[in-house]
């Protein structure tokens, strides 16, 4: 009889109820993860799709932590084809970005979750797809999250793709609530299922997605699917307050930044709110320094450039993008954090494409951006930080808010020995920076005492992420929390 317990937070509830599925059927923490981060594919669209990608962060029960990259990466044949095409999307603070199919990057987020699978699964990959093919197949109720994004993005994006308007609505786009069905994708998942990876590098999916791709003007080829493959990476490091913080590291850029901010913090009085909260602009001010940032290859290089003024310059982000963390009575933790970007318009078989080549931010037009073959720049940051007798597993959405959700919860961890869900929910802030720096904070925090422009928001607020996180302590206790500013669940089974 398998006596392992396991802790579950995801974005969403379906996710959630995928991970707790697996965990009954003899699945470990990781094998959990993955269920809801291959869920999340059908229960967050625009948010997470097989045609994006992701990064896998796991701590094994020896305590040796490694993230395996399914980041997209640069079309071989990118500069032979003309650029993105261009809109507005009125979206956060509103965004210009590159749609169509030169926007699509090589999808690696399935090959990252099959190699994590096999290095570290303990049940059939099958059973990772079961709940997703029901669920996709079944239909599900629009999402709050993803109707709010759809009717945004509707006209200047979906709207202009048959197979968008055949899934997410006809006359108008679907509303919170709405049945929506995506048989076709259940299709796709059941082959995946079958075939993993290959279902991409190899089957008639990976051709048909091909084919859209340069019949809409793209760069993507069937060989770019064929050469990718998920790269296992050791962690970039920070030990900060007794803890261990092991984070997603380059050539991505946001576990590198989680560790320059906790750094930087780490020198500085956190002992009374006002301070504390003067230390988290300095720390902010300094990893906004992308152009310092894409040159660290150590976090102190950014976190010493702290004494620094006011800085500009692109913000990698994550624009729609989800987290799940897992962690089991065994010592097993897991933290997967995917995206698809602002989504490409393209639909291929039900699956969503990415339009990381369109993101100005993660892949800029000049000398500075990523080769062809190359994986694009990314803020994700799947983290495991270990202390106090407890191991965590963690990360959020939230585009350039990512990293300062994710540090500020740590923080509340090791200084304030907050417990796992009081950590989560404390208030956070973020610095804006362009076009004037504004500090935006949720209440309970001293604005006043950083000398700044505040924006105080009615209360927590989805602007500062979703951080969803599980633990487990030394005695094989798990325990799991989920952000209350987004629509994420949690269990423990």
């Amino acid at each position: 009889m398998n006596d392992r317990r396991i802790a579950i937070a995801a974005g969403n509830g379906p996710a959630s109820h995928a991970a707790s599925e697996v965990a009954r059927a003899g699945g470990n923490a990781v094998d959990a993860c993955l269920a809801a981060a291959i869920t999340s594919w059908v229960a967050e669209p625009f948010y997470a799709s097989l045609g994006g990608s992701g990064f896998v962060a796991v701590r094994s029960p020896d305590g040796d932590v490694e993230v395996i990259d399914g980041n997209t990466a640069v079309c071989s044949g990118v500069h032979s084809v003309r650029p993105p095409r261009r809109i507005f999307l009125p979206y956060s603070n509103g965004v210009h970005t590159g749609v169509g199919g030169p926007s699509v990057a090589v999808p690696g987020v399935l090959a990252a979750l099959r190699l994590a699978w096999e290095r570290h699964g303990s049940i059939g990959w099958p059973a990772l797809f079961a709940h997703a093919i029901a669920a996709a197949r079944d239909g599900i109720p629009l999402p709050r999250p993803s109707a709010y994004y759809l009717s945004l993005t509707w006209e200047p994006l979906w709207s202009s793709y048959p197979e968008a308007r055949q899934l997410f609505g006809a006359d108008r786009p679907l509303s919170e609530g709405d049945p929506l069905v995506q048989t076709r994708l259940g299709d796709v998942l059941e082959e995946a299922a079958r075939a993993g990876a290959a279902v991409l590098s190899e089957g008639s999916l990976g051709r048909a997605i091909a084919t859209a791709v340069e019949r809409d003007g793209g760069a993507l080829s069937a060989d770019d699917l064929a050469r990718y493959r998920a790269d296992v990476r050791p962690p970039v490091r920070a030990d900060v307050w007794g803890w261990v913080v092991e984070s997603n590291p380059l050539p991505a850029l946001g576990g590198t930044l989680v560790a320059a901010m906790l750094s930087s913090m780490s020198r500085a009085r956190l002992d009374d709110p006002a301070a504390r909260l003067r230390a988290l602009v300095a720390a902010e001010r300094a990893v906004l320094d992308v152009r310092a940032a894409r040159r660290a290859e150590d976090p102190a290089d950014i976190g010493d450039a702290s004494d620094g003024g006011p800085v500009s310059g692109r913000a990698a982000r994550s624009p729609s993008t989800t987290h799940s963390s897992a962690a089991d009575s065994d010592g097993l933790v897991c933290a997967v954090t995917q995206s698809m970007g602002y989504g490409s318009g393209l639909v291929v078989e039900g699956v969503l494409l990415n339009n990381t080549l369109g993101e100005e931010e993660l892949h800029p037009l000049d000398d500075d951006g990523p080769r062809p073959g190359e994986r694009c720049h990314s803020n994700m940051a799947p983290t495991i930080a270990s202390g106090g007798g407890r191991v965590v597993g963690l990360g959020s959405p939230g585009a350039e808010r990512i990293v300062g959700a994710i540090a500020q919860t740590i923080v509340a961890l090791a200084v304030d020995d907050a417990s796992l869900q009081a950590a989560v929910e404390s208030p956070r802030a973020h610095l804006v920076v362009e076009p004037e720096e504004v500090l935006c904070l949720e209440p309970g925090l001293p604005g006043k005492a950083a000398g700044l422009p505040v924006r105080v928001f009615d209360g927590l607020h989805q602007y500062f992420g979703g951080v969803q996180a599980a633990s487990v302590d030394d005695a094989g206790s798990v325990e799991a929390a989920h952000d209350p500013r987004r629509a994420g669940a949690s269990a423990v089974v």
